[in-house]
């Protein structure tokens, strides 16, 4: 599936939210009909980059190729690794995680006082 559509990949984590406590990486794709198919996970030991580095190291050398895009939240260390080990892959914020801190950042602000500025 990976070869088929490898335009964008997700990548997301979830940090102690499992009995040990320890961070789950999870890395999907898309296909055309805008479904998500699992590409890998990986249970790691830490949030450090030296993790999150073997785990997308090792999972693109398997597959010989890199995704063309990457989106994932605002972690900086997934934003460091993926700089190393596919930086030919566009590394874009996801929309989902931007939303989510709009609304928390700017829930009390009217809408009449926001500008946009062109």
């Amino acid at each position: 599936m990976f070869h088929m559509y490898k335009d964008v990949v997700l990548i997301d984590s979830t940090y102690r939210t499992n009995k040990y406590k320890m961070p789950l990486l999870v890395i999907a794709g898309i296909n055309k009909f805008g479904k998500t198919f699992l590409l890998g996970f990986e249970v790691v030991s830490s949030e450090e980059s030296k993790n999150v580095h073997w785990v997308l190291n090792t999972l693109f050398e398997f597959f010989g190729q890199q995704p063309d895009i990457v989106c994932t939240d605002s972690c900086p260390t997934l934003a460091k690794v993926i700089k190393e080990v596919i930086p030919n892959t566009l590394h874009l914020l996801c929309g989902w995680h931007v939303s989510q801190n709009i609304k928390k950042h700017l829930s009390g602000i009217s809408k009449f006082h926001i500008i946009i500025s062109r």
